[in-house]
């Protein structure tokens, strides 16, 4: 049996060790090694460092000095995530924000620490900011607003969102490495080529799977003992607990990757208004193009959304013609730019890499 210890957390490299660095030496382009790495935590984000490091051709200590080595670098973290509608977590809403340029850097203050911003960006465009804004229950959202803006300074649009079309760490940015069909070990994938989406489960989220939720959002890779011992409960029933979120897709783990790690410079977030009789169709068409990372059908004024990471500024144009163009029953589309990403999955980003905030709080789902 693998020990937890070669199960643990990512392990940041000693100095001077090149073991852990990538084969041409340049801390912002990563190796066939590092690019096999990623694509076998995609499969299982907890898996054995041997078991990784066989999957990639590599030995387990080479796979845990590299991974650690992306960690410190700020270019990948290992996370839970869960689609909250479907699994039974809560509700989440895009919520695209207007307050002109003079006031977005102090929105964006407020928004950043708190627990309920699962996603956060600032636009160019018709919107100066967007969060993702997860709470337990729709009508959580009305009076959350209401206490980010407490001014009326801020004009807000929420749209909930319905359905998702995109299951995590099924696509990395742009799908520039080549994915598992599933996201974690003997999880279930979502049938992502049909019209209705990731269908909810119809389970509500217990009071010890938010904690765990909670808890591998912050470390994906954290060890089973620390792990019970953080929930309060026994390795034997953590195990269970973890187990059975994994079978059954609710919860997947896996590695959170930087777009700039894989040399992608321009990220979009297109805002959509489709005819209802083709929203599902339009959905899975966009879901399935190599660049678009999250899809979901949404209620408001645009009914379809999606983010699409792009190699740069110039390919804006071929994917709006040519992609969202080609989308059937489109009435109206919106595309604004992310000038900067400031949360993804609820880990904060400076600069386009992955920071551990001081004063970060655990995700409201828990």
């Amino acid at each position: 049996m693998t020990s937890s210890s070669d199960r643990g957390s990512v392990r940041p490299p000693a100095a001077g060790d090149v073991d852990g660095t990538p084969a041409d030496g340049n801390a912002g382009t990563p190796d066939p090694i590092d690019l096999a790495l990623l694509t076998a935590l995609a499969a299982d984000g907890r898996a054995s460092w041997a078991a990784l490091g066989e999957a990639s051709g590599c030995s387990a200590s080479t796979a845990q000095r590299r991974v650690g080595r992306l960690n410190v670098l700020g270019f990948v973290r290992i996370i839970a995530a869960t689609d909250v509608l479907a699994a039974g977590f809560g509700v989440s809403a895009m919520v695209r924000m207007r307050c002109g340029a003079s006031r977005t850097t102090d929105l964006v203050a407020r928004l950043q620490s708190r627990p309920e911003v699962r996603f956060l960006a600032t636009l160019t465009g018709t919107a100066d900011c967007v969060a993702e804004l997860v709470v337990e229950r729709i009508a959580d959202i009305g009076p959350l607003l209401a206490d980010i803006a407490p001014d009326g300074d801020v004009e807000t649009e929420a749209l909930p969102v319905l359905r998702t079309f995109t299951a995590p760490f099924t696509v990395f940015p742009g799908k520039s490495l080549p994915m598992p069909l599933s996201a974690t070990a003997n999880a279930p994938a979502p049938d992502l080529g049909a019209d209705d989406g990731v269908l909810p489960t119809e389970v509500a989220a217990t009071p010890l799977e938010r904690a765990m939720v909670g808890a591998l959002v912050r470390d994906g890779r954290t060890p089973l003992n620390d792990l019970a011992r953080h929930l309060d409960r026994t390795e034997t029933a953590t195990r269970r607990a973890l187990e059975q979120l994994i079978a059954s897709g609710r919860v997947r783990v896996g590695p959170l990757v930087a777009p700039a790690l894989l040399g992608l410079g321009t990220e979009l977030m297109v805002w959509i208004s489709v005819a209802p009789d083709l929203l599902g169709a339009a959905a899975r068409q966009l879901a399935q193009h190599p660049a678009v990372h999250y899809a979901a059908a949404t209620l408001g004024r645009y009914n379809l959304i999606g983010q699409a990471f792009l190699r740069d500024f110039a390919a804006v144009y071929t994917f709006a013609t040519d992609v969202l163009g080609a989308l059937p029953g489109v009435r109206e589309v919106d595309v604004t730019v992310q000038l900067t990403t400031r949360k993804r999955m609820w880990r904060r980003i400076e600069d386009g890499r992955f920071v551990d905030a001081d004063d970060a709080q655990a995700p409201v789902l828990t």
